[in-house]
């Protein structure tokens, strides 16, 4: 009776259950197919990965929401979740991609790997290549009784049926704004918890537009966890940022990369790369892996910044930030959200992350993709975040008669009103470093001739540089999509061999600052769509430029303060429009914003010039006036009668009923 008691218990006794800490280290492993280094799974190589990696399977936590960089953790995160849940914890998962076709690679390329390379699970999953229902591209049923689905953000049918305890949500910004007419996929998707009392969600990306990104949304909910690391010199705790990111210069002012290391806010040591490393490595060694909870709360009548704190006093042993009065937990942890960038990466150094930068640093689009994917920091579009009273202090003595030599290339701006043109000629230079030359406002009737009389006056004249070169315009735009357009359409057309263009503003999304090929206006006009929102972009990036080189601003003395302020006049907002969420520049009403239009249309007229004559090695050049056509076009003659042609009779042979020869 004891031998049968004895059996009994080690029969029935359950599998000890190992959090994904543990699950991952033993029975993970890595496929050539999707890994660098294929082979057993170690998750402390990541040292990042740690704390993300344990709140998985924290009882206390119900989200977890990962904003991470680029080729870091966070798809194998949601590997590792989905292999765990299959076969330690068996439950029904979900697991979305933006898309249907992005879910059917993610099975060919991730999932079928870590079933295949993964013994444990491979042991407890149909054959591959068997022709079961419970193996397909958007279906994976397990032996355990686990059954992952993989389905697509863009598709409503499959995000809504079915309950699932475990959903896996990855490259969530990449998600539509709406899955059909359903609403937001990802809370849609989650929806489907519902009847599960210890569900889990797990999404991860790399962040991107503030206001736009799912989890930057979802991190802001969630209690801020930021990874701390300690001084090998002074053992203060503190997260890494790139603003204290240092490196040197040499004696001709060029960036040396080589030289970058972290500056401790502490004793104020320069890391060098190997200490940097050292301390990340270490990580493992922190209690509860480093993470700290960095939201504030209020406790005891007071507010509380724990990111702010510098002597760590205020956390405990789990990383969880306490009130410093009565030591209680201040944020509860039912959401679990990391924070960190690729300066906790042992595979990028500091050298490399800081040539990214140097890149990037002169060219918003390319700020932005560092911010997003090296630094998991989420993009503010800073808009018009520009000192007037600085760019009003740039001003320089120099005029239309000594333009400074770097200047290569003239273009103009025009901007047409009710009673007036508004007209902006500015020089361009290397790496589009540009001097603002002369502006002027002519008055009078544009339904008339005098004042286009003026403006083919003012593009027709020489210019001259401080080292005696002539110069003369090269390009003008002139907006005919508000006032006065068959009057812009009759001054452009006799002069488009001068590169005088009728331009059209267009702000949609993604569209370029010159098109690829004109349009034509319901009168058949030769017309160009210029993309507002990519100018407006390029001016403002360019403006926040602090040092004389690319990209940076110079303003003649003659622009005054009311100039400045129609230039910064436009303001960034957000619309949605066609269920897309959509950023634009708009004027406030009652702001004038005719200087940012003719700034806008001159930086067209500069991408409009041909491309072997791109700008930084344009020569300055004086292009002969063509003969200008009359103001108003002649109605079109009609063309006199041609002469009957006479053809040649053939003989009809071999014709049948039909028409059709037999032959």
């Amino acid at each position: 009776m004891t031998a049968l008691r004895t059996i009994r218990r080690s029969t029935l006794k359950p599998t000890p259950r190992r959090n994904l800490i543990e699950w991952a280290d033993e029975f993970r492993r890595l496929s050539a197919r999707a890994a660098a280094q294929p082979g057993r799974w170690r998750t402390a190589t990541v040292p990042m990965a740690l704390g993300p990696t344990a709140a998985v399977t924290d009882p206390r936590v119900r989200f977890v929401s990962v904003m991470a960089p680029t080729q870091e953790f966070k798809t194998e995160l949601i590997n590792n979740a989905a292999g765990y849940y299959a076969h330690q914890d068996a439950s029904p998962i979900l697991l979305v991609l933006p898309t249907v076709n992005l879910a059917e690679s993610y099975t060919k390329d991730r999932l079928d790997p870590l079933v295949d390379e993964t013994p444990a699970l491979a042991a407890i999953a149909p054959p591959k290549k068997s022709r079961s229902p419970d193996r397909t591209l958007d279906r994976l049923a397990f032996e355990t009784g686990a059954v992952i689905d993989i389905v697509g953000a863009n598709s409503p049918t499959d995000l809504a049926s079915r309950p699932k305890r475990i959903v896996l949500a990855d490259e969530i910004d990449k998600y539509p704004p709406s899955a059909g007419k359903e609403g937001d996929p990802l809370a849609l998707a989650e929806e489907r918890q519902s009847t599960f009392w210890n569900a889990k969600s797990i999404r991860a990306c790399s962040p991107t537009q503030k206001g736009f990104s799912r989890i930057g949304r979802e991190y802001e909910m969630s209690d801020q966890r930021r990874l701390f690391v300690k001084c090998p010199h002074c053992d203060e705790a503190q997260p890494l940022t790139f603003d204290r990111v240092r490196w040197d210069k040499d004696e001709n002012g060029q960036h040396m990369p080589e030289t970058a290391g972290v500056v401790c806010k502490g004793c104020g040591t320069i890391w060098t790369e190997a200490e940097r490393r050292k301390a990340i490595q270490a990580v493992a060694l922190e209690p509860d892996f480093g993470w700290r909870q960095t939201k504030p709360f209020r406790c005891c009548g007071e507010d509380h910044k724990p990111l702010n704190w510098t002597d760590g006093g205020h956390w405990n042993e789990h990383g969880e930030a306490c009130c410093p009065k009565c030591s209680k937990p201040g944020v509860p942890v039912r959401h679990a959200g990391f924070n960190a960038s690729k300066l906790y990466s042992l595979t990028q150094s500091l050298e490399q992350t800081v040539r990214k930068f140097l890149s990037s640093k002169d060219d918003l689009s390319l700020l932005q993709v560092f911010t997003n994917t090296q630094l998991a920091e989420l993009w503010e579009e800073s808009g018009t975040a520009v000192d007037p009273e600085s760019l009003l202090a740039r001003r320089e003595a120099y005029g239309p008669d000594n333009i400074p030599s770097g200047a290569l290339v003239l273009t103009a701006g025009v901007d047409v009103q009710d009673n007036r043109l508004e007209c902006e000629i500015v020089g361009w230079g290397a790496g589009r470093e540009n001097w603002g030359v002369e502006y002027h406002v002519i008055h009078g009737d544009p339904s008339q001739d005098q004042v286009w009389h003026e403006l083919d006056q003012i593009l027709l004249r020489s210019y001259r540089r401080d080292d005696g070169a002539l110069m003369r315009i090269q390009a003008a735009c002139i907006d005919s999509g508000g006032h006065h357009t068959e009057r812009v359409y009759a001054f452009t057309k006799p002069r488009f061999g001068r590169r005088v263009y009728a331009i059209k503003g267009d702000g949609g999304p993604a569209k370029p600052i010159w098109p690829k090929r004109a349009s034509k206006s319901k009168t058949r006009q030769v017309l160009f769509m210029v993309g507002t929102n990519a100018a407006s972009d390029q001016i403002y990036g360019d403006l926040r430029v602090k040092r004389p080189g690319a990209g940076y601003c110079h303003f003649a003395a003659n622009y005054d303060q009311a100039w400045f302020t129609q230039l910064l006049a436009e303001r960034l907002v957000r619309k949605r429009v066609n269920g897309q969420d959509v950023r634009v520049y708009e004027c406030p009403k009652g702001t004038r914003n005719e200087a940012h239009d003719c700034r806008r249309y001159a930086l067209a007229a500069l991408h409009a010039l041909p491309r072997q004559l791109p700008p930084g090695s344009i020569p300055v050049s004086e292009p002969q006036p063509t003969q200008e056509a009359p103001e108003v076009e002649q109605a079109p003659q009609p063309a006199p009668a041609k002469a009957p042609v006479k053809r040649k009779s053939r003989p009809r042979r071999g014709l049948n009923t039909t028409g059709r020869s037999w032959l």
